[in-house]
């Protein structure tokens, strides 16, 4: 069901404290007026009970007693939500507060300053005093994260391996969560330093098709009916007969040409071999490097005539979501969109990029990405997808039906009929590519060439 789905913004939130109170004060100033409106309505209904030999005058006077008490109550509600913005106008403040008082000096003005600062909210907020405490109850309210990571994935492993092995593999299937979340971390850590690097810097790329060393081959190109929603998306993604790279080419009224690109997955746990998306482009990209699989898709996009500056819009699964988010980040094709499905890796974007970041609490592929960043992902229309697609853990979950595409699919299913706006803020992309002339799609496999 679409209630099933967990839908935030990806980027970062600026909150205007200030008017938050505003619109508190605001508040409170409609439920006096509407308090005002209380008191002569009373004295109406008692008026009106007073006139002798009406017996209309009855009805009437129920009817004024009614609209007073739906006065209270609107006055009342008022009230609570105006009561309901200082609090979070004071949580957002903060929150602002903590990241400022970690930067400054102890002992300094300013460090104490947020430390008052800090005591007085925390008063008002949860009737602590003490800074220290204030910013601890900060932390454990998970106001300064999103929610625990990994809980889904910690209960497949134990109940899992239990079952399998009793005590002999349960230790294998928490060592396995464990090393989930540690990889995790150091993907953060890795995301972190590339964004904290020069933005125009990009690690030498693996040598193209012409090179000798990545080579792709068409393997069919036909007439398709334009890309309708994120299920159909989805269900491009990996095609027959070894096909790994899908580019679509949308005619335009006018004369203008879109493109969508579709990435594959991983295809083979080999570290080396003819096959461009193995373990070893795996290893590489989610280090932050080039590899042989993204060298193919570049490939791919020049033989099929993509010019610079024609919009494109890549959808990818697995290590195809590196591969893409990395063209994304690369100034050489316009990617417009990028949708994926269980990244192991999320970074920062331009924000000329709309990300739409959809993924599964229980994969163990996407839970590699650990939390999502809360700064330069994208333009603001991007957003997160989440959702648990196999709640019951047993012995299935060796197989990581969660990362699986048709799992994928179910969740894009779930997006399409979905009404949240953010959802619906795609609807425009969708309807233009729908409006195409003609679709020509062209699928590519791809080959690994020996040095």
């Amino acid at each position: 069901m679409a209630d099933d789905l967990v839908i935030r913004s990806s980027g970062a939130a600026v909150i205007d404290t200030g008017s938050l109170r505003g619109a508190a004060d605001d508040g409170r100033a409609v439920a006096a007026r509407l308090r005002c409106m209380d008191a002569p309505l009373d004295a109406a209904a008692g008026f009106i009970a007073s006139v002798p030999g009406l017996r209309q005058a009855r009805d009437v006077q129920h009817d004024v007693e009614r609209e007073a008490r739906r006065i209270e109550a609107l006055a009342e509600d008022c009230e609570r939500l105006s009561a309901a913005l200082d609090q979070a106008a004071d949580l957002y403040e903060l929150v602002e507060v903590h990241s400022a008082w970690q930067l400054t000096q102890p002992g300094g003005a300013e460090h104490t300053a947020l430390e008052s600062r800090a005591s007085v909210l925390g008063t008002r907020l949860w009737g602590i005093s003490r800074p220290d405490a204030v910013f601890d109850t900060l932390v454990r309210s998970g106001a300064l994260s999103a929610r625990e990571e990994g809980a889904a994935l910690r209960a497949q492993a134990g109940l899992g391996a239990a079952m399998t092995g009793g005590a002999v593999a349960l230790p294998f299937g928490l060592a396995l969560a464990a090393g989930v979340q540690f990889a995790a971390t150091r993907a953060s850590s890795v995301r972190e330093g590339a964004a904290r690097g020069p933005g125009a810097s990009v690690p030498a790329r693996v040598p193209r098709a012409s090179g000798g060393q990545v080579a792709v081959t068409p393997l069919r190109r036909v007439h398709v009916a334009p890309v309708s929603g994120f299920a159909d998306a989805a269900k491009r993604i990996s095609g027959p007969d070894g096909s790994r790279i899908r580019v679509e080419r949308y005619a335009m009224p006018g004369g203008a040409r879109e493109w969508v690109v579709y990435v594959t997955g991983t295809q083979s746990a080999a570290l080396g071999g003819t096959e461009p998306f193995d373990m070893r482009s795996n290893l590489a990209l989610f280090d932050g490097q080039d590899a042989a699989s993204s060298a193919a898709v570049r490939a791919a996009l020049a033989d099929a005539g993509v010019a610079p500056g024609e919009p494109v819009h890549a959808v990818a699964h697995s290590q195809g979501a590196m591969v893409a988010e990395r063209l994304a980040r690369e100034a050489e094709y316009d990617i417009e969109t990028l949708v994926t499905f269980g990244a192991p890796t999320t970074g920062p974007l331009s924000a000329d990029v709309t990300a739409v970041t959809i993924r599964h609490t229980d994969d163990p592929v996407a839970a590699l990405a650990g939390p999502l960043p809360t700064t330069e992902r994208g333009a603001p229309g991007g957003f997160v997808v989440e959702r648990l697609a196999d709640p019951l853990p047993g012995l299935h979950d060796i197989t990581m039906p969660a990362h699986a595409l048709t799992s994928y699919v179910d969740t894009g299913t779930l997006l399409d009929t979905s009404q949240d706006p953010r959802v619906r803020g795609v609807d425009p992309l969708w309807d233009r590519l729908g409006r195409a002339e003609s679709v020509r799609a062209t699928e590519y496999a791809a080959q690994r060439q020996s040095r």
